[in-house]
């Protein structure tokens, strides 16, 4: 892949992840119910990180093998957050 396609990618990326930021600093104001706020700001965390991950980190261009492990790890991560917010929830 040529340096030109390269940065345009490295900047859809980046705007991507801007606008993803943005979403989740007025976010409070669009979803008003708890639950549903902190379930979307979780999933946009998690595709802010995948993104951050394949590109900025260039996992992308590793071996699968060292992406697997990573999204296994990411994966697991996510179960644990996840455990954590029910858990939370339901102590509410």
């Amino acid at each position: 892949m040529s340096d030109v396609n390269t940065n345009y990618l490295y900047l859809i990326v980046f705007a991507a992840l801007i606008g993803e930021t943005d979403i989740e600093v007025n976010l409070s104001s669009i979803i008003p119910a708890y639950s549903e706020y902190v379930t979307v700001l979780l999933g946009i965390a998690g595709t802010k990180a995948v993104l951050i991950a394949m590109f900025y980190q260039h996992l992308r261009y590793e071996p699968k093998s060292l992406s697997t492990w990573v999204i296994i790890g990411l994966v697991i991560a996510s179960l644990l957050m996840g455990l954590s917010f029910v858990q939370l929830h339901v102590g509410h």
